[in-house]
């Protein structure tokens, strides 16, 4: 018989574990791009997370032996391998993903474990149970944000560690014997000492140091001499010892120069040699908006050009914490006169500022991460198809759009862009090169680069003008590019090659159309799916087919299980996705659409037993959480379409109260099945729903990759609504 006060104390664990259990998983992604491709965080997030469900079957397979589990110990080496893993991450050179996964695995398979066995142990109140589940989940997910830009991400996980050894000590001190109570009490002192005076800070961070993804890492001579690590980003200076430059990374990778600057343009005339200074040459020079502040080299090539208001946004504010660190070398560029920083997603300022401008300019913008959370698929948003209407719409009639891009195949990618946009404006296709004009950077700062990473075209730049060139300024900007021995590569008139440009679009094995709102996979340079997805995604499947078929339930409640998992995850997934364009931030969609949907879903948990008619086999709620997320969807496509300006507080409230509804019911499904399976196959049950939550988030991927967000969406309502028309049996 359990007592009220051991089921009270059950979900208050149950909270606590969800909660450390998300800003655990949110840390890692954030940990993962600091040392890893940024391809991989996903993948190694992924496989990590299997230990919920591993842990689930675990916990079956323990019940089912009539073993009881001893939570009160488990629980405490939970809260102590979140630190364990995390420093013995932190202190070794890199060693690769499968090596990360396995060990990151086990808290989610601790956590999995006792979760598992609570499920079991409170069937009967199952819906409080994973209403306590699901609000700890979504409170660990907006206080991860917080947490991890309050403190830095490594002292959060010190911080989690902590909480949930403290729920754990004050829970079951009163049962130890003496020796327990040193042991345990010994513990907690080492996590108290740990989040005051963090052991990390005295251990170089050897996996940063030794990762191949670190572009510093063959620079013996290079040291950091600034770092700022929060929820978005991890973001260094080195100094190479190059007398006249200090370089910026993200995560490792994204380097962007800053230059020795003394108040003087003269001191930095050398940048007029660069592929960028070119951009510079407009009609007209009152205003620029440069998206990708970096190191503020392009600032002040703004300045010595004579542009007289500056704006230079930038979404990672560590870009402009790090200039103005090193500011006795930078003389901070960011705050001289004309000048205004400002931290926004560049697409979501265009958007709401009222100017116009003689100069949009973007200079090699990208972050070699997954967005800070490893479940993220989205790339930028930047550089589709609509962004390039919406910059050209807030140029002046003689001004210029500038992209400075890696390699050929993004040009082509911007180019298309370019293309289908005067498309549109009624230009025949005859004419669209005279508005574009296309330079290669044959050297860099005295550093020859062509060439560069097998490029055909090295780090080229493209110049769109809101009207075509005309002939004077086509002859001047060939002159220009020669002069500085850069490459002409397609200037109107005087060095026309556009045709030659269009050939090579054709022959190139991109799809140039994933450069689009729906399919924002700009630096995407792959034919198909990673095959490294699908063979994940199988394994997954196989291993809880593995799962069910050892666990003996029914294929009724195995296929219940396995759609709720997946198509809440495709949901939930994609919308992650489709938000960051009208919130403006990765960060704030992730933390919205968890936080939202994982309260709302626990309050849903809480009153799902109320929905339930024992005269029909079918679940009403199941069939809404499918409609709404169909009206959803439109209503987010039409709203992306749209020139609509609301502030940020307005486009939270609005966003929050849409997916209030959205999640209460996604909170009832789960409750509802464990409800109605056998007793012995709740656990079980669990397991398969937490491993298939995995592939659920790895079809979102394949899906968004191959047709879009809003296909991989509808896909998600689809299971759904299939769901409901079928209603597999569960207590078979």
């Amino acid at each position: 018989m359990i007592t009220r006060k051991a089921f009270r104390k059950d979900v208050i664990i149950t909270f606590f574990i969800a909660f450390t259990l998300i800003v655990y998983e949110v840390f890692l992604s954030r940990f993962f791009a600091t040392i890893m491709d940024y391809n991989y965080v996903f993948l190694v997030v992924s496989l990590a997370t299997l230990g919920i469900g591993i842990g689930g079957y675990f916990a079956y397979s323990q019940i089912t032996k009539h073993r009881l589990l001893r939570n009160h110990h488990i629980l405490g080496w939970y809260a102590v391998s979140i630190a364990a893993v995390v420093f013995t991450m932190y202190i070794i050179t890199f060693v690769g993903i499968f090596f990360y996964a396995g060990v990151a695995l086990i808290p989610f398979f601790l956590g999995g474990l006792v979760l598992a066995e609570f499920m079991q142990k409170h069937r009967d109140h199952i819906g409080l149970m994973y209403f306590s589940d699901l609000v700890g989940g979504g409170s660990g997910a907006v206080s991860s944000i917080f947490l991890m830009d309050s403190l830095n991400p490594l002292q959060t996980i010190g911080l989690i560690s902590l909480i949930g050894f403290a729920v754990f000590f004050v829970c079951n001190v009163t049962m130890w014997n003496l020796r327990l109570k040193l042991f345990w009490g010994t513990t907690l002192v080492i996590l108290i000492i740990n989040f005051i005076n963090p052991f990390y800070g005295f251990f170089p961070f050897k996996a940063f140091q030794t990762s191949p993804h670190n572009v510093f890492l063959d620079e013996k001579d290079a040291r950091v001499i600034f770092t700022r690590w929060n929820a978005f980003s991890r973001t260094d200076v080195f100094d190479a010892d190059d007398d006249d430059l200090l370089y910026i990374t993200i995560d490792g990778g994204a380097v962007s120069p800053i230059s020795k600057f003394n108040g003087e343009l003269t001191q930095v005339d050398y940048l007029r040699n660069t592929t960028s200074y070119l951009a510079f040459q407009g009609r007209m020079k009152n205003r620029a908006l440069i998206i990708g502040g970096g190191g503020g080299q392009e600032v002040l090539l703004a300045k010595m050009t004579g542009y007289k208001t500056i704006e230079a946004v930038d979404i990672n504010e560590g870009s402009f914490l790090a200039v103005g660190a090193v500011s006795q070398f930078s003389n901070n560029v960011f705050k001289l006169p004309g000048v205004k920083p400002i931290v926004s997603d560049g697409r979501n300022y265009i958007r709401e500022t009222n100017y116009k401008y003689d100069l949009i300019y973007l200079s090699l913008v990208k972050k070699n991460t997954e967005n800070g959370f490893g479940l993220s698929l989205m790339e930028n948003y930047i550089f589709t198809q609509e962004a390039i209407a919406e910059y050209m719409n807030k140029l002046e009639v003689g001004g210029s759009l500038g992209f400075l891009v890696h390699d050929e195949v993004e040009l082509y990618k911007v180019v298309y862009a370019a293309k289908k946009y005067f498309k549109k404006q009624g230009v025949p296709e005859e004419d669209i090169n005279k508005y574009l004009a296309v330079i290669g950077t044959y050297q860099h700062l005295g550093h020859v680069v062509t060439g560069l990473n097998g490029s055909v075209i090295t780090r080229p730049l493209l110049i769109i003008g809101k009207r075509p060139f005309d002939y004077p300024e086509a002859v001047s900007l060939l002159a220009s590019a020669r002069q500085i021995q850069q490459i002409p590569i397609h200037i109107p008139y005087v060095n026309d090659r556009f045709m030659q440009i269009n050939i090579m679009m054709k022959t190139v094995k991109v799809n140039l159309e994933a450069n689009s709102d729906d399919m924002p996979f700009f630096y995407n340079k792959m034919v198909g799916i990673s095959p490294k997805l699908i063979m994940l995604l199988a394994a997954v499947l196989l291993v809880a087919l593995f799962m069910g078929r050892a666990s003996k339930v029914s294929i009724g409640t195995f296929t219940y299980f396995s759609a709720i998992a997946i198509g809440f995850m495709m949901i939930e997934v994609t919308l992650m996705q489709k938000l960051v364009l009208p919130l403006g931030h990765p960060t704030l969609s992730f933390v919205l659409v968890l936080g939202v949907l994982l309260v709302s879903g626990g309050m849903g948990s809480y009153f799902s037993k109320y929905w339930f008619r024992p005269e029909s086999n079918r679940y009403i709620p199941i069939l809404f959480i499918g409609l709404l997320v169909l009206v959803i969807n439109a209503a987010l496509d039409w709203y992306n379409a749209q020139s609509l300006q609301m502030d940020v507080n307005q486009r939270v409230i609005v966003t929050a109260l849409v997916l209030v509804p959205l999640g209460f019911f996604m909170g009832m499904p789960f409750p509802y099945g464990m409800s109605r399976v056998r007793e012995k196959h709740v656990a079980a049950s669990w397991g398969v729903n937490g491993i298939l939550t995995v592939a659920g988030s790895l079809l979102a991927t394949i899906l968004s990759f191959t047709w879009g967000f809003s296909t991989a969406m509808n896909a998600g309502a689809a299971i759904y609504i299939l769901l409901y028309i079928i209603q597999p049996k569960l207590n078979i």
